[in-house]
């Protein structure tokens, strides 16, 4: 053991002795470790929610759309067919169509037609469903632009339909949609190439990386828009509110950094005239500066290991066991959940020791630059 590490086990085992020194030390070392496992619980709880709200993203969503870089449809030729051949991993779905009107009940809706590839029943979006007060097992009659002769004259064609779903909405779409099968679609409209082709990964946990598989593969005038950039508000929003609540709870740190500070400050007063002597027997003033750092990571490095055990442990027992439930029906899961990660440890085992570290350097500098004479005049 060094010099350093010697004198500074010595004043921390001596605190015992000095009954006000050794209560606001316990008082720093309490604060750091209850700020750390306040931290520590936080963003467990944060990871949660979020890991869940990106799981029943990737569940329910898209995991990555292809669109034309210019113009509205997608350019022709076998790359589609070839595109599936490839990667039977990927459920795609290619979809075309154009400008309908929606008639239900006493109103009349403009919605854009999607005829999708694959699909075997008629849905609307929530937008639409809101607008003519639809749902499933509601009927409407879409009317589009082409026209048939009728005994009146040429008249708009419609199609009378069941509607069997409410489809979810995709991030930053207002419109209002309606998705039909190919037939039904071909009925109504002229259809052309697809307008875009949906990518979904039948393995859901692969939803991050399909656009980077397909990126490569796909022909001049296509771009695929990942599944980051079609869900980037909402993603957005989890990460400014991740940081701000992490932020907002890292405050205790900084008031348990406080109280350690007047804490060195009040045991470099205690034991100015041990200082003093040691700077009289030669220890150079630097040596004295890092005792006293060494001091403040000891008893902030301690805290916080010992609150980020603690908040840990906490947080994945309150998990395992769902001992916060949550109302059924209104939320997406049955309890509150935390997720612990090792990435949150390590902020928080980082954060515990720069507050440490920074707390200590004014009273470290403070009482190696007393004067020596000061130190022993009343000893």
């Amino acid at each position: 053991m060094s010099v350093l590490g010697f004198l500074a086990w010595r004043y921390l085992v001596g605190l015992g002795r000095r009954t006000h020194v050794a209560t606001v030390s316990a008082i720093s070392f309490g604060a750091m470790a209850l700020g750390a496992a306040a931290l520590v619980v936080t963003l467990a709880l944060l990871e949660g929610f979020q890991a869940t709200i990106r799981a029943q993203l990737a569940e329910a969503g898209v995991h990555a759309v292809l669109r034309p870089t210019s113009g509205r449809t997608l350019p022709g030729g076998d790359w589609l067919a070839e595109l599936r051949a490839r990667h039977p991993e990927l459920e795609v779905r290619a979809s075309s169509g154009g400008a309908v009107w929606c008639l239900g009940g006493d109103a009349a809706v403009p919605a854009e037609l999607e005829a999708v590839d694959g699909l075997s029943r008629v849905e609307v979006n929530r937008v639409l469903a809101a607008q003519l007060g639809v749902g499933a097992g509601s009927e409407l009659t879409i009317a589009s632009p082409k026209l048939v002769l009728t005994p009146l004259g040429p008249m708009p064609m419609r199609r009378r339909v069941a509607v069997a779903a409410v489809s979810a909405m995709r991030p930053g779409d207002d419109r209002a949609v309606v998705l039909v099968p190919t037939r039904i679609g071909a009925a109504l409209l002229d259809l052309g190439a697809p307008n875009t082709v949906e990518l979904r990964a039948k393995d859901v946990t692969q939803a991050w990386r399909v656009a980077s598989v397909v990126q490569a593969e796909l022909p001049k005038g296509v771009e695929v828009v990942s599944f980051a950039e079609l869900n980037r508000p909402l993603l957005a929003a989890l990460t400014l509110e991740r940081a701000m609540i992490g932020f907002g709870v890292a405050l205790v740190m900084a008031v348990a950094a406080l109280n350690l500070l007047c804490n060195l400050a009040l045991l470099a007063a205690e034991k100015r005239a041990d200082v003093a002597l040691l700077a009289a027997i030669g220890l150079p003033a630097a040596r004295i500066r890092r005792l006293f750092v060494a001091l403040g990571l000891g008893v902030g490095a301690l805290g916080g290991v010992l609150g980020t055990v603690v908040g840990g442990v906490g947080a994945w027992l309150l998990d395992r066991t769902r001992a916060l439930p949550l109302p059924r029906g209104v939320f997406i899961v049955s309890h509150v959940p935390f997720r612990v990660t090792p990435g949150a440890v390590a902020t928080v085992l980082a954060v515990s020791l720069a507050a440490a570290l920074l707390a200590s350097l004014a009273p470290a500098r403070a009482a190696a630059r007393r004067n020596v004479l000061e130190g022993l005049r009343y000893e």
